[in-house]
């Protein structure tokens, strides 16, 4: 039987601790990784999360509170991860990421700077300070979104900001490929993130949603996704972005 061992993987995940994030970091926990969540706002949040990774035994688990939509906290954010992870990082989640919605003419331009710096210049950011210390085999997914493959009303700016992520990340998996590290896009399509505790099957969830499965998504969906390219299964993926929306139709 195959299965999935990340024992001694050391693992950063930003927004770890909420929604999809919340769902990597269990994940990759239960596989034996070692994993550092990133969280901002939501404290109590963040130490069930800690306590979910906790339960499974394996491996050693924390959070660490940052903005990463700040250049000097994300700077502390990397010399923390150095500090805790002095081995080496092997898996970089660059998950955490804010909406934006609204005509292009109504929007300030400080939300959208705002959007930019959290949702790409983030991964700009960390890939750079992080990159010199990750180990031959690592792997780097940041999540995306369907609207950064399709236009979708109103979504012009989130839009950019994920499709900006796309090229970025396949651009970044030639620059490090011959480290031996991989990049890949995972891109949710509707997700309902509301689902933590006691997270019901796939099959429970809410059906007619526009898609061919005709379910929405769980976080474990895009979750168990992940935790396949963070694996020595995906060994040969890289500059890819995978879609996890059902077959949106």
């Amino acid at each position: 039987m195959i299965s999935i061992d990340l024992t001694g993987k050391n693992a950063l995940v930003t927004g770890g601790t909420r929604g999809i994030g919340r769902a990597i970091s269990r994940r990759l926990a239960e596989a034996g990784a070692n994993t550092l969540a990133v969280w901002r706002g939501d404290a109590e949040t963040a130490e069930r999360s800690l306590a979910e990774r906790n339960a499974f035994g394996l491996g050693t688990h924390g959070n660490i509170q940052a903005d990463i939509g700040d250049e000097n906290q994300i700077d502390a954010l990397v010399s923390e991860t150095k500090s805790r992870y002095s081995g080496g990082l092997d898996l970089l989640i660059l998950n955490a990421g804010i909406g934006l919605s609204g005509k292009v003419t109504e929007i300030e331009p400080a939300a959208w700077r705002r959007m930019l710096d959290v949702n790409l210049g983030s991964a700009f950011l960390l890939t750079r300070g992080l990159v010199p210390v990750m180990r031959r085999g690592g792997s780097i997914v940041a999540i995306g979104s369907g609207s950064g493959h399709d236009p979708i009303p109103g979504l012009a700016f989130y839009g950019a900001s994920k499709a900006a992520l796309n090229i970025f990340i396949a651009d970044l998996a030639q620059e490090v490929g011959p480290m031996g590290i991989r990049a890949n896009v995972v891109s949710p399509g509707g997700t309902d993130t509301a689902f933590q505790e006691n997270a019901p099957s796939p099959s429970a969830v809410q059906t007619g949603t526009g898609n061919a499965l005709g379910r929405r998504g769980v976080p474990d969906d895009v979750a168990g996704v992940v935790l396949f390219l963070c694996s020595d299964l995906s060994g040969f993926v890289t500059g890819q972005a995978v879609r996890v929306n059902g077959a949106a139709l």
